[in-house]
């Protein structure tokens, strides 16, 4: 039977890129996870701390076939485990963990400048759960095959002010005039891991990034543009009209 979770999408994940055998970021990730949960009114097992959410992805890497590699991806999946339709006859949670391998030159291609362009088929809303990553993603699965279609390497999205706000897989910045910009959570962007660790680094830097609506004409008038993301860190854009 297909779990009721993965019918309605009411389940959270967390992408991790693993480094010689280390979950990046994983505090970060594990924080974002339970946080997002009690906004989704999820309950979480007693012994779920985080201890207990790095030994589990660790077991899955174990346990796969990519127990000698370095460097993998993880994907922690929390699902509310309860049968129901819409309504769930409980709160209660389970989790799966998946692991992928990483091809040889996946530094090299992460860095690699982007070609974006604008995806305007459908516009994401802005509501308490906009910023959350849940299995609720179709815009983002549609953004990713337009994307494709038009020979490009990822794709803007446009909120329901058509305001861009992130990439299909990414948060956004921009540089004019030395001065560092991305777009605020209230636009309804993904509270990205590397977008908080983007920011956090910038300030130690002393290079304050700006929280700023983002248009069309900001990007195309940008000295620089980019977009991270936790399972690639940072790279280029170069925005395709």
């Amino acid at each position: 039977m297909i779990k009721r979770a993965f019918v309605y999408g009411d389940l959270l994940f967390e992408s991790m890129l693993v480094q010689n055998n280390q979950i990046e970021h994983a505090q970060k990730h594990y924080e974002r996870l339970i946080n997002s949960a009690h906004i989704l009114k999820m309950e979480l097992p007693e012994k779920f701390d985080f201890e207990y959410f790095k030994t589990a992805i660790y077991q899955a890497i174990q346990n796969s076939s990519l127990i000698n590699k370095k460097d993998c991806r993880a994907r922690f999946i929390l699902h509310r485990n309860s049968l129901g339709f819409y309504l769930p006859d409980a709160n209660l949670t389970d989790y799966i963990v998946e692991t992928f391998e990483l091809p040889d030159n996946w530094k090299e291609q992460a860095q690699k400048t982007k070609k974006v362009g604008v995806f305007s088929a459908q516009k994401k809303a802005i509501g308490p759960y906009s910023n959350l990553k849940t299995g609720n993603a179709l815009i983002y699965v549609m953004a990713k095959l337009w994307a494709k279609e038009n020979g490009l390497d990822d794709a803007l999205i446009l909120n329901q002010n058509g305001n861009i706000i992130e990439a299909a897989s990414s948060n956004i910045y921009w540089k004019k005039n030395n001065q560092i910009y991305t777009v605020p959570l209230s636009e309804g962007c993904i509270a990205g891991v590397s977008r908080q660790v983007f920011i956090e680094k910038c300030a130690l830097q002393n290079e304050p990034v700006m929280e700023q609506i983002c248009t069309i004409n900001d990007l195309q008038n940008a000295d620089e543009i980019l977009m991270s993301n936790a399972g690639s860190g940072v790279c280029k854009i170069d925005l395709v009209s």
